[in-house]
């Protein structure tokens, strides 16, 4: 998988099928979702509709030279870039049609632009550097470095990566943390229920326990991050589907562009990535979910990406009102991790699920508008 740096390279592909793979590669490494992708094309004036996108990464043949350029211009790649992109699917076209004799791609040395990086509101933390580099409108990929230097600084990270775990799963497992009291402390660490139900199937409004806060997009972004937000401002609706394997999805349904799911952008293992709404299986594990019951600090669920096992939450237990969701390493004590699911349209008060007889909202707030 290319490096967050370097935009991947086309030229290793030999057949539609391994161009097909690079595109994804290309899409992932953008972080952009569909939505996302369509709307930075149609800026420039070029025509990339939602399910075009999500028909030619499902395909194994090879797409037209205007889609390719099309898609490869919105997932923020530069000039000299495309032009390679274009010249390997020039390359495989030409082979497909029997073509013997093709003048070889000659290799391009990516060029290294410098972008503005989209604004942060006040107080709202900043992206992870790999998020935020992916999420430029025209990012551009970084020079080849030595092989030797880039086996040093893989192998750094590898070890770094290793280190944090560690420290992450010894502060989990001690039950270290703040011992936050004034929103259901009972002792500072978590406690894992496992004897604790899931709950049902269906819809719910996805509650942070610290802030009464509910899980929702920005009715008027054009983007799909997940915020908290006032339980009655939920949008759009939220529910559970469970999968195999003990893991759940949240699934949603948007007025305009359909069902979608949340997960972790990108499948982004950074600490810090965040949480958003896009096409299903277009993210894989990124959008799959364990639901582990704790009864401390707190009651209700912890929500774990299955693809690195972390822990949905607001950094620094914010209680701010249209605070990003993101992925960090479970601790034990802090806010901001820990949610409750209030059912939604049943027509009748439930007590919602990881509570027993608590009131749903913090301070004495209603959890949501009633359903």
């Amino acid at each position: 998988m290319a490096d967050a740096g370097r935009a991947p390279d086309p030229q290793g592909a030999r057949s539609p099928g391994e161009f097909i793979a690079a595109l994804q590669a290309l899409k992932d490494w953008s972080r952009l979702t569909y939505r996302e992708l369509t709307t930075r094309a149609d800026a420039v004036g070029d025509v990339l509709p939602r399910s075009t996108i999500a028909n030619m990464l499902g395909r194994a043949t090879l797409p037209r030279e205007e889609l390719v350029a099309a898609f490869v211009r919105a997932c923020g790649v530069g000039p000299a870039e495309l032009t390679v992109w274009l010249a390997v699917r020039k390359d495989l076209a030409a082979r497909a049609a029997g073509v013997t004799e093709i003048e070889p791609v000659e290799r391009v040395e990516p060029v290294e632009p410098v972008e503005p990086v989209e604004p942060v509101e006040r107080g709202e933390p900043a992206p992870p550097a790999a998020l935020a580099s992916s999420r430029t409108p025209e990012a551009g990929a970084r020079r080849l470095r030595l092989p030797m230097l880039s086996a040093a600084l893989g192998l750094t990270v590898v070890v770094a990566a290793v280190a944090a775990v560690l420290v992450w799963r010894a502060h989990d497992d001690e039950g270290a943390g703040d011992g936050h009291g004034g929103w259901g402390d009972k002792g500072g660490s978590v406690a894992v229920s496992p004897d604790v139900p899931a709950p049902a199937p269906g819809k719910y409004r996805i509650r942070a326990v610290h802030s009464s806060l509910c899980l929702s997009e920005r009715r008027t972004d054009k983007t799909s991050w997940v915020y908290q937000v006032p339980c009655a401002e939920v949008f759009p609706s939220f529910s559970l589907k469970r999968l195999d394997d003990g893991l759940w999805q949240i699934a949603t349904l948007h007025p305009e562009h359909g069902p979608g799911c949340s997960g972790i952008m990108g499948q982004s293992k950074a600490e810090g990535a965040w949480l958003g709404d896009d096409y299903c299986e277009s993210r894989g594990a990124g959008e799959e979910f364990r639901l582990e019951a704790v009864d401390r600090p707190a009651e209700g669920f912890r929500l774990r990406p299955a693809h690195t096992g972390q822990c949905l939450g607001l950094p620094d237990g914010t209680t701010r009102r249209w605070a990003h969701v993101v992925q960090l390493p479970c601790r034990s004590g802090v806010p901001g991790q820990i949610f409750r699911f209030d059912p939604v349209g049943s027509g009748a008060k439930k007590e919602p699920s990881g509570a027993k007889g608590e009131p749903s909202g913090a301070k004495g707030e209603p959890s949501g508008a009633k359903g």
